[in-house]
């Protein structure tokens, strides 16, 4: 049985309608296209159209664009609070691993960090902060991981009973779940525990270096 035509064009329906839907698509992705391109263009310091190139042809293209905006925004209250009147561009060796890595993560626990790491990338007074290994430390974090980092910094010190039994309480979490943070983070070598009390941990130099280049 032959399909119907389209009356103008001769085409058969189903065809036109395969026709239609590729050109809506094609629409979507050319509109996310360009709106990612934006926010990469910021980082790089080049305008959206030289950084279109760059998004097509880098693995970037599969990055949701809503991720894409929701750290547009962190950097913007980041920036304004850092009190940055003018960003540098970020080398290409240093902003295409970290917008790759940072556009792909949704958890809000691990973008701030990753909005303070692309912020100081682009801030000429703390651009010396950011280190690369940084961006591969940061893409094995758990969001518990950073939640942990960040606390046990802020209480410095030897703590009682333990760090970890500590931490737990403070954060009502499983002190299960904090010494598995802890193992994940002294693999990589954010922190260090006591020789003789495995409960025992403190940030190390590595580990507070990546959280003064995300957090101040």
């Amino acid at each position: 049985m032959n399909e119907s035509s389209n009356n103008l064009t001769g085409i058969p329906e189903t065809h036109a309608r395969a026709v239609e839907a590729v050109a809506t698509f094609g629409t979507t992705v050319v509109r996310e296209g360009a709106d990612l391109a934006r926010y990469v263009g910021r980082v790089l310091g080049t305008v959206p159209e030289d950084a279109v190139g760059l998004v097509l042809g880098h693995p970037l293209h599969f990055v949701r664009t809503v991720v894409a905006a929701q750290l547009d925004c962190w950097l913007d209250k980041i920036l304004t609070r850092r009190d940055v009147k003018e960003t540098q561009p970020v080398s290409p060796s240093l902003a295409i691993p970290l917008l790759t890595a940072a556009y792909d993560e949704s958890r809000t626990e691990l973008q701030e960090l990753w909005a303070g790491l692309m912020a100081a990338a682009m801030d000429p007074a703390r651009s010396s902060r950011v280190r690369l290994s940084f961006i591969d430390a940061l893409k094995k974090f758990d969001p518990l991981d950073a939640l942990v980092l960040r606390e046990r910094d802020r209480v410095p010190g030897e703590l009682r009973p333990s760090a970890v039994e500590c931490l737990a309480q403070r954060m009502d979490v499983a002190q299960s779940e904090v010494d598995l943070s802890v193992d994940n983070l002294e693999n990589l070598k954010c922190v260090f525990r006591a020789p003789a009390v495995r409960l025992q941990f403190y940030p190390s130099l590595y580990g507070n270096a990546l959280l003064r280049a995300c957090l101040d």
